[in-house]
C-alpha cells in the first residue's frame, strides 16, 4: 500500500507507516505558505494513512492536503504522476490533482525532499458494501485513453519484478514450500500473458483498497494515492482492486460480489471484456496474494499476521480455477 493523497481524519484501522515521522516544522510550513500563497499562521494536522508520504491537513481555507514525500526519490516519475492527474479530472472529478505554486510548479524540493499541496477531499474510507461505486470509478479510469508512455523507472507486471524469497519469520517455515512454489508459477503466468494474450493496456491505478478511495452517500468522492499509478494491464488493476471490496471473511472469492463488481465496472464502460480477460482474474487475484507475500520483508512496517492470511487465501482461491 501506499500513501493516501487525502483521506479523512477518521481512523480507519489500517495502519499508519507514517505515525512515526516527525511533524513538519515551521520552516516547511513556512515554505509552502509563501510558495503557495496561504495565509499565515497555517496549522498541520496528521491524517490518517501515509505510506509513501506523510499526509498533512493544513487548515487554510478551503483546507488543502499537504504531502512529504519520503525517500527513495525519483522526481522523474513524480513528475510523470502530477502530469498524468489534470489529464484524468475531466474524466474524473474524484481524483485530487496538485495543486500549482504560486510560479506554477506541482511540487518544491524542501531540504531534498519533494512536498506539495492537493485539495481535501471529503468523505470516509469505502467499504466492501460500496463495491459497486469504486467499480464504476474504476471503470470511468480504464474508459479513458491517454498518448502516455509508461512511468519512467517502474518496471510493469509484465517485466516480471518478481522478488526473491528473503526471510521471514518462523511462522512462515512451514510455508516455505508454497511461497517457493506460487513464485514459480506467477513468474510462468505472467509470461505466457505476455506472449500468448492480447491483455489491454491502459491507465492503472495499481492500489485501489479501501483507505484510498473516499465515498460519500454512496458516491466516490475522492480516488486517491497515484503512487503505483502507471500504464499497464488493465485486467491486472482490476483484479487488485477486486480482492479487498469481493473477499470472504476467510480471503476466498464471494462470486456474487465480485459479477456485481464487474456488472459495475462494464456499465462504467470499463474496458476489461468478459470474452477476451475475465478468466484471468482469480490467477492474477493469486498473484497479487503471493506478490505481498514477498515483498513483506522489505516493507516498512510488514504486516506479517495480515502475509499468513494472504498466504491461506492463495490456496483457496487455487481451488476457484479447479
Amino acid at each position: 500500500m501506499s500513501a493516501a493523497i487525502a483521506i479523512s481524519p477518521r481512523d480507519t484501522g489500517q495502519v499508519s507507516p507514517a505515525a512515526d515521522a516527525a511533524e513538519p516544522g515551521a520552516d516547511l510550513v513556512g515554505a509552502v505558505a509563501a510558495a503557495y500563497g496561504l495565509r499565515t499562521p497555517v496549522s498541520a494536522e496528521r491524517l490518517t494513512g501515509g505510506f509513501a508520504n506523510d499526509v498533512f491537513l493544513l487548515k487554510d481555507d478551503p483546507p488543502v492536503v499537504l504531502h512529504i514525500k519520503h525517500p527513495p526519490l525519483d522526481l522523474q516519475s513524480l513528475s510523470w504522476e502530477h502530469q498524468l492527474l489534470p489529464l484524468l479530472r475531466p474524466h474524473l472529478p474524484e481524483v485530487p490533482a496538485p495543486l500549482p505554486t504560486l510560479d506554477g510548479r506541482t511540487f518544491l524540493l524542501h531540504k531534498e525532499r519533494p512536498v506539495w499541496l492537493t485539495p481535501y477531499v471529503k468523505g470516509e474510507p469505502a467499504e466492501p458494501a460500496d463495491r459497486r461505486a469504486v467499480a464504476a470509478a474504476l471503470g470511468q479510469l480504464h474508459a479513458v485513453q491517454l498518448d502516455m508512455e509508461p512511468r519512467p523507472g517502474r518496471p510493469r507486471l509484465r517485466d516480471l519484478p518478481i522478488p526473491p524469497l528473503r526471510p521471514m519469520p518462523s511462522a512462515f517455515d512451514s510455508w516455505l514450500p508454497l511461497i517457493t512454489h506460487a513464485r514459480t508459477e506467477t513468474i510462468e503466468l505472467i509470461s505466457r500473458i505476455a506472449t500468448t494474450r492480447q491483455a489491454t493496456v491502459g491507465v492503472t491505478h495499481n492500489d485501489i483498497f479501501p483507505g484510498n478511495v473516499l465515498v460519500q452517500n454512496g458516491h466516490v468522492t475522492g480516488l486517491l494515492d497515484w503512487e503505483e499509478a502507471d500504464v499497464d494491464w488493465l485486467v491486472w488493476d482490476l483484479a487488485s482492486s477486486i480482492l479487498p471490496f469481493c473477499s470472504t471473511a476467510d480471503g476466498d472469492l464471494d462470486i456474487s460480489a465480485t459479477q456485481g463488481f464487474l456488472d459495475a465496472y462494464r456499465a462504467a464502460s470499463g474496458r476489461v471484456q468478459p470474452e477476451e480477460e475475465e478468466d484471468l482474474i482469480v490467477p492474477l487475484l493469486r498473484v497479487k496474494r503471493i506478490l505481498e507475500v514477498l515483498r513483506a520483508p522489505t516493507d516498512r512496517h510488514p504486516r506479517w499476521d495480515y502475509q499468513l492470511q494472504n498466504l491461506r487465501a492463495y490456496q483457496l482461491l487455487g481451488q476457484q480455477r479447479r
